[in-house]
């Protein structure tokens, strides 16, 4: 029994750790159409025009997404107006925490970028992605965030 309260209580927090989309108008529809072939959190950060979310709604559509016009449409105005851009990192001058939060990386992965910059400045990713102890693959799936 104590097992069980102990996995239970762990699956609930991580539950806790997952990205979750914004309350507001529609965000039931979005999760019950988009959810059916992939994780909502790939929609965060990822901000579009009206035209942008349209158009990736229309593509989803052809690919088997299903929902009435009403639905699709509700979908559309509910990432138009609550996926907000993530902001930007600046590599050279963000704290341990900032980097950890924002690039996904460890504690150590952190410091070890803050002790690289120390020695010299980033200029590029690729400077980034060289640094020891630091996962190349994790920079490169923020890069979009990173500036210099």
């Amino acid at each position: 029994m104590k097992l069980f309260c102990f996995v239970l209580t762990g699956l609930m927090l991580l539950a806790q750790d997952k990205p979750q989309l914004p309350d507001a108008p529609g965000k039931e529809v979005t999760q019950r159409l988009c959810s059916k072939c992939h994780g909502v959190q790939i929609l965060l950060g990822k901000p579009h025009s009206e035209d942008g979310w349209a158009a990736i709604v229309a593509d989803m559509q052809q690919r088997g997404a299903e929902g009435t016009d009403d639905e699709l449409y509700e979908v559309v105005q509910y990432l138009t107006k609550n996926i907000k851009a993530l902001p930007k990192v600046n590599v050279n001058k963000a704290d341990a925490k900032t980097l950890e939060s924002a690039l996904s990386l460890t504690p150590k992965e952190a410091e070890a970028l803050i002790a690289a910059r120390e020695k010299s400045e980033f200029k590029s990713i690729e400077d980034v992605k060289k640094v020891a102890g630091v996962d190349p693959a994790k920079i490169e799936a923020k890069k979009g965030l990173l500036t210099f």
